[in-house]
């Protein structure tokens, strides 16, 4: 036997065998490609990938053209998830989760506990900076799982992480809970404001960004076509029969006069509907990242910029309207123009950017009948008032409906357990009764879908969508193309679930991506390129063909 000794001396040896062994590795891993000193995560909202195809001709060569030909492009790149929302997508794409793991089930979701509807981001305990409407009770307070930013600041609290966008839920969700600082437009006086969970007063470069009356610059004009007319011809007619329009100047088609607009409206809500949203987007991002020395030493910093008056435009016009079509055109000289400074204030090679998408757009009701093509509007008021009569008929009399919200019946438990009825037996019912409506493909029980596994498809969509706290009790799946009244947003289908995804800079080779790919994998692909945890719920994949910075692998 031998000695405590020499036992103590080979424990010793081993350790220090293991310390070089690790250490070697370590070396070996971090001398390759110096780590990019500055993550740009761009989010153009509502954009389907086929918008990219559409209009791919009337694009420059300095925009989408060069992210295109110089980087990767997913072409498969999926949602991955059912109903997706401006909420769910930014928070999937924050997480590398899906709102099952997460929390986000939608922009709101019906809470059993307070008996009505809860945003994904309201959180009355912070009020707004910046702004005068008082406007600013927001949080990430319902997010379950750590973000990419979070992860960043928890292993390197030097790293800077800054979100902004002109709705609060894309930079609220977009910059997670450990974030630098988050920045959202208000209606009334245009400004970039933040609130109270961030910081307590605006930083200077950001009152002298709002004082330089950029938005009188942008709304003291008309919209106007930046081409001509008659080149629009990946669009509908001007003036379409499914356009809103801007119902405050009585017109659906151009010229817009936003100076009208803006007066009757009483302050800037309607930039956010004009590309000049964009604009005004842009210029503040790249004030962000000069004013606050984003990428400027060893230490990576991430700023996540939406791009939102795409979803505007889409409310209003739709998504094969002259005035989306206008958008993306101005657009492409955004992205131009942010590229460019990019290449100017960095290395590319120091530089992470990927554009994406949070969810895509259906086609209007309108649209698709002039189209021939199936088209029926689901009415779900009128559904959960007949749904109300027929439990009341099965049971008795009684409120068994506590809400319904995007595509989801939510019960009353409390008075199914009170009564001593089976909530299985109700979501049966409901589900049964549901799916003769009119539009309805299938009513999923919420039981059906917490107690099994999916591996693909509809099923698994949903699954990945179902939160036991926050989703409701039978979920609707409506048919292709079939739009609600009072809700035209998510569906399980391609035109809502199709996104672009391209990745530039980073030492990235230009090539293409075939294989799917999910938005919840654009986290744990930058966490692995940063060599940083992944984030907590994370159950997303690195895109192999992308980190190994060779020519990506085509799928056949």
């Amino acid at each position: 036997m031998m000695d405590n000794n020499r036992i103590a001396g080979r424990i010793s040896l081993i350790t220090i065998l293991l310390m070089v062994l690790i250490a070697t590795r370590v070396s070996a891993f971090n001398t390759g490609q110096e780590k990019p000193r500055l993550v740009v995560r761009v989010v153009v909202e509502q954009m389907r990938y086929e918008m990219l195809l559409r209009y791919w001709d009337r694009f420059g060569d300095d925009g989408f053209k060069k992210l295109v030909d110089e980087g990767v492009v997913c072409r498969n790149a999926k949602i991955g998830y059912a109903y997706p929302q401006r909420s769910s997508g930014f928070a999937t794409i924050a997480t590398g989760s899906f709102p099952s793991m997460h929390g986000v089930v939608s922009d709101q979701w019906y809470d059993r506990l307070s008996s009505g509807l809860t945003s994904a981001i309201e959180h009355t305990g912070y009020h707004g900076v910046g702004g005068e409407s008082g406007n600013g009770r927001y949080a990430p307070h319902h997010l379950m799982a750590s973000t990419t930013g979070d992860e960043m600041k928890l292993m390197n609290r030097h790293s800077k992480v800054y979100s902004l966008g002109l709705h609060p839920a894309s930079a609220v969700l977009g910059a997670g809970k450990m974030s630098d600082g988050a920045f959202w437009f208000e209606d009334e006086t245009a400004n970039w404001m933040t609130n109270t969970f961030y910081m307590d007063s605006l930083p200077r470069w950001v009152r002298d960004f709002n004082g330089k009356d950029l938005e009188n610059l942008y709304m003291d004009r008309k919209w106007e076509l930046s081409h001509p007319e008659d080149t629009y011809t990946a669009s509908t007619a001007d003036d379409h029969e499914s356009e809103e329009g801007f119902m405050l100047l009585y017109r659906h088609q151009f010229p817009y006069n936003l100076k009208t607009l803006r007066r009757k409206a009483h302050g800037y809500k309607y930039l956010k509907h004009t590309p000049f949203g964009n604009t005004y987007t842009k210029d503040f991002a790249l004030a962000l990242i000069t004013n606050e020395k984003l990428g400027e030493d060893k230490h990576t910093d991430l700023i996540n910029i939406a791009f939102s008056a795409s979803a505007y435009v889409n409310q209003l016009f739709g998504p094969r309207s002259v005035e989306m079509e206008d958008l993306y055109l101005r657009l492409d000289r955004q992205i131009a123009h942010l590229l460019s400074f990019l290449e100017e204030n960095f290395s590319r090679d120091r530089v992470l950017f990927v554009l994406t998408s949070d969810r895509g757009a259906a086609d209007t009701y309108r649209f698709r009948k002039e189209k021939g093509i199936s088209a029926k509007e689901f009415n779900p008021g009128q559904g959960m008032t007949l749904l109300r009569s027929y439990l009341n008929v099965v049971y008795e009399p009684d409120q068994w409906i506590s809400g319904y919200s995007h595509r989801q019946v939510y019960l009353n438990h409390s008075l199914i357990d009170q009564k001593g009825y089976d909530i299985g037996d109700f979501q049966e019912k409901v589900s049964r009764f549901m799916v003769k409506k009119s539009g309805v493909s299938y009513a999923l029980k919420a039981n059906a879908i917490q107690n099994s596994s999916y591996s693909q498809g509809m099923m698994e969509m949903i699954q990945n969508s179902f939160h036991p706290a926050r989703s409701g009790d039978v979920f609707l799946v409506l048919e292709p193309g079939i739009t609600e009244k009072t809700d035209h947003s998510g569906s399980i289908y391609s035109y809502d679930t199709h996104v672009p995804m391209i990745w530039w800079g980073n030492g990235f080779p230009q090539g293409t991506i075939n294989d799917e790919i999910h938005l919840r994998d654009i986290a744990p692909t930058i966490s692995y390129l940063l060599d940083i945890p992944y984030t907590d719920a994370s159950f997303g994949k690195p895109i192999i063909p992308l980190i190994e910075k060779e020519k990506p692998t085509f799928s056949k």
